[in-house]
């Protein structure tokens, strides 16, 4: 992967619900509530009721308010999607996003060691 497209990452494509359903990387202005919804998700899953993990999808606005930034679907879209969906699809943008920013530290890391060794 160039340099470029870890500076400008691509949308990811999944398939909800039969639909072809973009994943964007989630924009600073964006990143606390993404942040929240992020938290609060892993809060619900690692409650050991499916109920609550429901309860989560339904009652969530972090997680419809991401779903709209961090995808292609509109607020209408979101807000048809079912619970077990919603949750879904929720925990693919943490993946995505969790790999596109595992991407930019592996590029710091390298320039980091550049700097260190030019300075040794």
């Amino acid at each position: 992967m160039s340099e470029l497209q870890i500076l400008f990452p691509a949308t990811v494509v999944a398939d909800v619900n039969g639909r072809a359903v973009g994943i964007k990387p989630v924009q600073l202005r964006h990143f606390e509530v993404f942040g929240k919804a992020s938290a609060e998700l892993m809060a619900a899953l690692a409650s050991p009721t499916p109920g609550a993990v429901l309860l989560y999808a339904s009652k969530n606005k972090n997680l419809r308010a991401i779903l709209g930034r961090a995808t292609t679907l509109n607020a209408w879209q979101i807000w048809r999607l079912p619970a077990a969906v919603a949750v879904e699809l929720m925990v693919y943008v943490v993946r995505v996003n969790a790999s596109f920013f595992d991407q930019a530290l592996v590029g710091l890391a390298e320039v980091l060691a550049g700097q260190a060794s030019r300075n040794n």
